[in-house]
């Protein structure tokens, strides 16, 4: 088993799986690491987060529905930024999900030869659990429940955390649950916080760390983010672009009917929340055993 082999997942959707895994894998290319994002979501939002989704090389899951299900090579979307290589998913890729129930090794003999490539592997996991949440969680060494401050996503942790005892009991027992990212909270929301910290340490027998952060709530970075394929780091890098601009010059620009561009600032906050997060994933992940070089 590879020690870089990351699954991101919840039984419930809308809990920031996809933000979580483009961000940690940005970074971690950024510092050097060879990186490969997986996508195993047939919502193929992964695109839209980094980026891609428009671009010719985004087959929406065909090459990796041909590799789990007639062993075909798999398509990599390579340097979607430097040092981070993506297997795309999308629609085609849900024609694999009955094959995937009744074999579900399937995709781990599918990852492990493209991952002795790369230093991390992350995986994007579908909402709702189910045949490719199973599958992903026997091709990886670790697990990452993002959670947000509502009973659903709770739910969806609990739901996780039934399929994870039995999967690393009887299919992998490498597998590890690396902690729990709170997502999308609120930074004056300390009683919340408070409670969700214990509710989840209740659930999870305090087996599972909760891992720096929280991310916070900024709505406004996330639809920006989305609609311009940036990663929090590259937002808060035009942020802080646009707060260069002298007044008189934005002043000026408005009377003349220019657009100046206008960010969020919660941007350094948002993109540091990331930071944090990535930190402490890739440490845990370097603590293991070093990343191949």
């Amino acid at each position: 088993m590879h020690p870089g082999i990351i699954a991101v997942g919840n039984a419930k959707g809308g809990v920031g799986k996809t933000s979580i895994v483009a961000n940690v894998a940005g970074i971690a290319a950024l510092a050097g690491w060879r990186v490969l994002a997986i996508d195993l979501d047939p919502q193929g939002n992964l695109g839209t987060d980094l980026g891609y989704h428009a671009q010719p090389g985004n087959d929406e899951g065909e090459s990796l529905r041909g590799a789990v299900l007639e062993a075909t090579p798999v398509h990599l979307l390579r340097d979607v930024r430097p040092g981070l290589d993506v297997v795309p998913g999308g629609p085609a890729f849900a024609e694999a999900i009955t094959s995937l129930a009744s074999s579900p090794g399937t995709l781990a003999r599918t990852i492990d030869p493209l991952a002795e490539n790369y230093d991390l592997v992350i995986i994007d996991c579908p909402p709702a659990g189910g045949p490719i949440v199973d599958a992903a969680m026997i091709a990886s060494k670790w697990l990452v429940c993002p959670v947000r401050a509502d009973m659903a996503s709770l739910d969806g942790v609990q739901l996780m955390a039934r399929r994870f005892g039995p999967i690393r009991q009887s299919l992998n027992p490498e597998l590890e649950l690396l902690g729990v990212v709170l997502f999308d909270f609120a930074r004056n929301a300390t009683a919340i916080l408070r409670d969700v910290r214990a509710t989840l340490e209740a659930d999870l027998g305090g087996v599972a760390p909760i891992l720096p952060g929280p991310i916070r709530r900024s709505e406004r970075s996330a639809f920006d983010m989305r609609r311009m394929g940036l990663l929090a780091h590259e937002y808060e890098e035009r942020f802080v672009e646009a707060e260069r601009v002298p007044l008189a010059d934005r002043i000026a620009a408005s009377r003349s009917g220019e657009a100046a561009p206008r960010y969020s600032a919660s941007a350094p906050g948002l993109a540091a929340d990331y930071l944090n997060l990535a930190n402490a994933i890739l440490q845990r992940v370097n603590d293991h055993e070093p990343a191949v070089v």
